[in-house]
């Protein structure tokens, strides 16, 4: 339904109002001339008739009737007056107008009645004589305070009518001028009304649209400024406030986006409120898309949803620990999931915080397999040490080429054990220097480095028939920790020649590469399996372990040289072909360069 409008309303009660009071004072204004014109006659016809009594007092009965009437005409005539004079017995004996013997007896007349009692009398009627309209005035003919008869004026009401009607129609026509003057104006008003009342209007909408930098004109009338500045001061105060809730929601979201933690809460029905972006990484879920949905069909774990609906129906703090399938890697979450409380303390929801322990858990079985692979490398040497001891104790010492035999065994068990405790101190010291960053770099000759570790590897390929082919370059400069590098260096040198047949070639190389300095170290060996290339560089991890405790081998170079690349923020790689032999590549970065994080390992067969 249309609603009316404002300045249709005003006008219509404006121009209603107008045209009530014009019409009330028209009709009051129009009455009251009448009434005064009435009066004002009756006073003028009674004036005359008191004028024509005093000079017919104490004479009517000596006049006689031709002279009476001779009299009355006269003074008819010049006043512009009917006269009457009527007898006590209401004959009538003059008349300035009408011959008074065609004359009915006027007795009955009230005018008359009236004067016959002493008084003034006065009617309108339609004369019977004339057949028009008159107004009667009758006042006592006395004569030494005896009332000898009645004089009448009369005068016809047809002038007075006529004056009634111009004064009519100037009443109506001012009337009509004055409404119409004040609906004009009434119109105006209006209109100035219903133009503010748009303009706060519109400054309203677009305060409901948001904008609040409009500001509603504060006009003169008293009602439209109080109004107009309320409706300022409360944009204002809206776009304060919204300006706070957007920027704390900014905030919040800001906080969540950058939380390492997932984040995800849901309703008393167990709809996604929010989730952020860490929880929708880990759930492979669209934030946007999980946005008003049920947890059963954005989390597709039911561990998680029983745990959110622990939340919700026992009204309290829970937590556990859950596994996530997600393609080919586990991911296992520790889950802190409370209830969500509105400002009066009610329960509206549940919220999650899903912290990814999948790296403390690998870091863990790390740990126990680490503490595992030591206690069974320190195991062996340490049983064989106290097995001979024992065994010489027994009685074995009084042979003395057995006494012999025993304590060379006893010596090599020893250095052997050694060398694990060596090895051990010596990744300890790396890890430990790169994780606090302590490690001494500087520019240093590559070249440098790695002829020093081939003449330091020169011997041992010597004694078991090796050939070692170094080819460095000079002029090859890194920012490096010499003595570091050259462990890794050796380590690398080292393997190859061990697990190099005699007669081989160990090649010894060194290049530069775009932003890479490349160190290889290539053999001609039995190569390494595709399954064993990924944990090459793990602690303890032997390819063939048997035959590394016959060479000698702890487990734990190629760990070492794994972090002492890292210190110096390059990676080592690994190539190799079962049969044909096997090449490891240190890569450093020819620009200064921070330790990198653990991994950088590469391995490839061919």
């Amino acid at each position: 339904m249309r609603r009316p409008r404002l300045f249709r309303q005003l006008a219509a009660s404006y121009l209603s109002v107008v045209v009530l009071c014009t019409a009330t004072l028209g009709i009051y204004a129009i009455r009251s001339a009448r009434t005064f014109y009435l009066e004002h006659t009756e006073r003028e016809l009674a004036a005359r008739a008191t004028l024509v009594e005093q000079q017919l007092q104490g004479g009517l009965a000596e006049l006689q009737p031709a002279e009476l009437e001779a009299l009355i005409r006269s003074l008819g005539a010049a006043s512009g007056t009917r006269f009457t004079v009527i007898a006590p017995s209401g004959k009538v004996l003059a008349d300035s107008v009408h011959d008074p013997a065609t004359m009915a007896n006027h007795s009955d007349r009230p005018e008359v009645r009236a004067a016959l009692a002493g008084e003034v009398g006065s009617a309108i009627r339609r004369s019977p004589t004339l057949g028009i309209e008159e107004m009667y005035v009758a006042v006592p003919v006395k004569d030494g305070g005896t009332i000898t008869g009645v004089m009448r004026a009369a005068v016809p009401l047809t002038s007075l009518t006529a004056a009634l009607h111009a004064l009519y129609w100037r009443i109506g026509a001012s009337a009509v001028a004055v409404a119409v003057l004040a609906a004009f104006i009434g119109f105006v008003v209006s209109r100035r009304i219903s133009h503010r009342m748009r303009e706060i209007r519109r400054g309203a909408q677009r305060f409901a649209a948001g904008d609040f930098s409009h500001t509603i004109e504060v006009g003169r009338t008293e009602e439209f400024a109080t109004v107009s500045e309320s409706l300022n001061e409360m944009a204002a105060e809206l776009d304060r406030q919204i300006s706070t809730v957007s920027q704390q929601s900014h905030e919040r979201e800001a906080i969540l986006a950058s939380m390492i933690e997932g984040v995800l809460a849901v309703d008393a029905d167990e709809r996604v409120i929010i989730i952020n972006r860490a929880a929708a990484a880990l759930l492979g879920v669209d934030t946007a898309q999980a946005y008003q949905r049920s947890i059963q069909e954005v989390v597709r774990n039911v561990e998680l949803q029983r745990l959110i609906a622990r939340s919700l129906q026992e009204q309290q703090a829970v937590e556990g620990e859950i596994l996530l399938r997600a393609g080919r890697r586990d991911h296992y979450l520790q889950v802190h999931g409370t209830v969500l409380r509105d400002a009066e303390g009610i329960g509206i929801g549940a919220i999650a915080v899903l912290n990814d322990v999948s790296r403390l858990k690998a870091l863990e079985s790390v740990r126990r397999e680490f503490v595992a692979n030591v206690s069974h490398e320190i195991k062996t040497p340490v049983t064989s040490i106290k097995g001979f001891a024992e065994t010489l104790l027994d009685g074995a010492k009084d042979d003395p080429s057995d006494m012999e035999r025993f304590l060379r065994i006893i010596v090599g068990q020893a250095d052997r054990l050694n060398s694990i405790v060596e090895d051990l101190l010596s990744l300890s010291s790396v890890e430990q220097a790169a994780d606090r960053g302590s490690v001494a770099l500087h520019e240093g000759s590559l070249s440098d480095v790695v002829q020093v570790a081939a003449d330091v590897c020169g011997p041992k390929a010597s004694a078991k028939g090796v050939r070692l082919v170094v080819d460095v370059p000079e002029g090859i400069l890194a920012t490096i920790n010499p003595p570091l590098l050259e462990q890794a260096v050796v380590n690398l040198i080292d393997n190859a020649i061990k697990y190099s047949p005699p007669t081989t070639d160990v090649e010894v190389g060194l290049r530069r590469k775009a932003d890479e300095a490349l160190i290889e170290v290539r053999d001609h060996g039995v190569g390494i399996g595709r399954e064993h290339l990924s944990h090459l560089f793990e602690r303890f991890y032997r390819v063939d372990k048997a035959r590394s405790r016959d060479l000698g081998g702890t487990g734990l170079g190629l760990a070492i040289v794994r972090h002492i690349v890292e210190a110096h923020g390059g990676r080592v790689a690994v190539e190799s072909t079962p049969g044909v032999g096997s090449t490891f590549t240190i890569r450093l970065p020819l620009q200064p360069a921070p330790a990198s994080s653990a991994g950088n390992t590469e391995a490839t067969v061919s």
